[in-house]
């Protein structure tokens, strides 16, 4: 039996999803996320994979293949994303090839699986490619769409034409430039890099330029996300609670729990979603007009991710757009959760194991 291990190794999160191989059928043997900051921890990260493989070998034997993205290059423990490639690879080769298993491999920007020992002559190209992971998968069910991805701190906007991604952006800098990628998201994303001023009680203050609250503050006081949603560090680091989440939304204006009123607080949290939200519509909106213009016919959209119902529903909406397909009802909370590792691994099976 063939097991391939998908991985996503991210700048805060690794997630991982074993897969199994037999006769061409694919089934998920487990899967699962770990919290692992790079800019805190970077030497403890071939340990850190060390301990994963001795888990998973020990629950499901050895693993043939290891494939991955990763976006932890842009971490401010590198310099470069060249280094941080670099380091990422080595670690993940280090742990993970041996006479047992094959070499792993690093999906790239064109959907190619690289060897990892050459990967960093190639850096540009396999440096956050997760996206790629989340398009291609969906592309062979949905051949003319736009993928909407929301994750915990980024929110991806893809375009696919006849089953394949057709991004005007490469890379990150590129996709930024097109608007194919949106540095905000439902749990991490720093207040102040979504509004700078807001409105009370007649009067506009501006934001304090700090990192006192996240969004996911704001998705927690509004009722919208759980506790156990709040997948990251808080900015104070205290608990990521209700009650706390009001201290620290309290504190982009230089005020506390005891100059603000509840209903004050939760009227900041609900001016914050509102210019997330126009933020994702601009994006949205350039990226849907592009592609209606460019082939003449009108996409289907796709939601994904940890903001897909959240947040997802609603920009839909806002935009008259009342058709969607919500990947969550689709792949189950196991392949939703950690859904890039578990996409890395599906399209390599697909791609090399059933020619």
């Amino acid at each position: 039996m063939v097991k391939i291990l998908g991985l996503d190794i991210g700048g805060a999160n690794t997630k991982y999803a074993l897969l199994s191989v037999e006769n061409n059928q694919l089934k998920l043997l487990t899967s699962g996320s770990e919290y692992f900051p790079f800019w805190k921890k970077l030497q403890s990260f071939p340990s850190f994979l060390a301990e994963l493989k001795e888990k998973l070998k020990e629950l499901h034997g050895n693993i043939t293949q290891v494939v991955f993205v990763t976006t932890a290059e842009l971490a401010d423990c590198f310099q470069t994303k060249k280094e941080g490639i670099q380091s990422i690879c080595d670690s993940v080769l280090e742990v993970f090839y041996s006479e047992r298993s094959n070499m792993p491999l690093i999906l790239d920007v064109n959907g190619d699986y690289i060897p990892v020992d050459i990967a960093s002559e190639n850096w540009l190209s396999v440096a956050a490619t997760n996206w790629v992971a989340s398009a291609k998968y969906f592309a062979k069910d949905n051949v003319n769409a736009i993928v909407i991805d929301i994750g915990s701190t980024t929110t991806d906007i893809i375009p696919i034409f006849n089953g394949e991604i057709v991004a005007e952006g490469k890379n990150d800098l590129e996709r930024l430039i097109s608007k194919e990628l949106v540095y905000v998201g439902l749990i991490r994303t720093n207040v102040v890099a979504i509004i700078q001023e807001i409105k009370l009680n007649n009067k506009i203050i501006p934001l304090a330029s700090e990192l006192f609250a996240t969004s996911g503050d704001v998705y927690l006081i509004l009722n919208m996300i759980s506790e156990d949603e709040f997948t990251s560090d808080t900015a104070d680091g205290k608990p990521a609670d209700k009650k706390h989440a009001m201290v620290r939304l309290s504190h982009i204006i230089c005020a506390d729990t005891n100059q603000l009123a509840q209903g004050e607080i939760i009227a900041i949290a609900k001016q914050v979603k509102d210019k997330q939200l126009e933020q994702l519509s601009i994006a949205l909106n350039v990226v849907a007009d592009r592609y209606r213009e460019k082939y003449s016919i009108n996409p289907k959209f796709v939601l994904i991710g940890a903001g897909a119902t959240t947040l997802g529903i609603s920009l839909l909406r806002m935009n008259g757009i009342y058709e969607e397909v919500i990947a969550n009802d689709i792949l189950g909370d196991e392949k939703l959760n950690v859904f890039c590792a578990f996409a890395v691994a599906a399209i390599y099976q697909q791609l090399h194991m059933t020619k």
